[in-house]
């Protein structure tokens, strides 16, 4: 079972995992550069990740789109092993390379991670394989902890072509975590211009 009792020290057996290689086509430019008060949406989450986690990545179908953006100099990141596989393949990719037990997975398009519950999920997980996000009956499989146990059951999908992280869920020891009306607030994805409008005068709001 895992612990997690002095809130000042960081986690160490679970590397942050973001996902930043998708195509973006709703949004009709690559997510992993949104950008809000003219500083990066991605750099901001990785920055609110390294106050919780030892380690944090991101997973990028490529690292050359990140040359010549001196602001990511010093952020590890991995390239996708498995291309046009979806967060599945990112996952897959996070898995075998982390020396970690677990890694917490989210996307790109989740603007300013709620740390707080991050931290409360992660005091939940005991023995299970996956502890993911639930709301009224719909998963968040990007915004879930997976074990390093995994990867052998993900492969096996990217193989069989089934691309979604819960296909594998049947097959794996899942925990959910059931999210509160409040709770449920914190997990936002942007995938529209509109979508980055609305979180703009969201949070203009509540500045």
């Amino acid at each position: 079972m895992v612990s997690f009792e002095n809130v000042n020290k960081k986690i160490e057996n679970v590397t942050a995992v973001i996902l930043c290689g998708g195509k973006s086509r709703r949004m009709g430019f690559d997510k992993a550069f949104l950008m809000d008060d003219r500083q990066y949406l991605l750099l901001q989450t990785a920055r609110e990740l390294q106050g919780l986690f030892g380690q944090v990545v991101l997973v990028s179908n490529t690292k050359a789109k990140f040359d010549g953006r001196m602001d990511f100099t010093g952020l590890s990141i991995l390239e996708d092993r498995y291309m046009e596989k979806g967060p599945i393949g990112g996952i897959g990719t996070a898995l075998e390379q982390i020396q970690t037990e677990y890694v917490f997975i989210m996307a790109c398009d989740m603007p300013l991670p709620d740390i707080g519950l991050i931290g409360r999920m992660y005091r939940k997980l005991d023995q299970e394989q996956v502890l993911v996000c639930s709301h009224q009956g719909k998963l968040e499989p990007l915004f879930a902890f997976y074990h390093k146990s995994c990867l052998p059951v993900f492969k096996k999908q990217i193989e069989k072509g089934e691309l979604k992280p819960r296909s594998a869920f049947p097959a794996l020891n899942v925990e959910l975590y059931p999210l509160s009306d409040t709770e449920i607030n914190a997990i936002v994805n942007l995938n529209t211009p509109e979508d980055v409008e609305k979180w703009n005068q969201k949070t203009v709001k509540n500045k």
